[in-house]
């Protein structure tokens, strides 16, 4: 982040300083967390701050910061959801591929919710 003009170090810094009784100890030790919601709101900084508080309410909805440990997704989604893990690409990032073209996506969403489907993805994207 050393990159920054000092007019968008001001904004991030304003943005994290918002922010700071709201967001998790990890979240606040990631200075580019609050420098993307920022750079995506072309640095206005109430924007940012709208679009941050509205990520961390989902967060919290869906329980993400604790999904890997407390999550059981239903068998069905665990079991045939189109998802498999493919390889790391050239960064260590995990690839994976979502086959929706060759998977009973219908007999799926009868089974599960809009709300299993998504915290099952945020599972999976985990």
């Amino acid at each position: 982040m050393d990159d920054m003009r000092e007019n968008e170090r001001k904004v991030v810094e304003e943005l994290r300083r918002r922010t700071i009784n709201d967001v998790t100890p990890k979240m606040l030790e990631d200075i580019s967390l609050f420098y993307r919601f920022a750079k995506a709101r072309d640095f206005n900084i109430t924007e940012a701050e709208t679009m941050l508080r509205k990520n961390i309410a989902w967060r919290k909805e869906m329980g993400i910061d604790t999904i890997l440990t407390d999550y059981e997704p239903p068998e069905v989604l665990a079991k045939y959801a189109p998802t498999s893990f493919i390889c790391f690409d050239k960064f260590g990032c995990i690839v994976r591929l979502h086959d929706c073209g060759r998977a009973d996506v219908k007999g799926l969403w009868s089974v599960a919710t809009k709300a299993e489907w998504a915290k099952f993805c945020a599972y999976v994207i985990d």
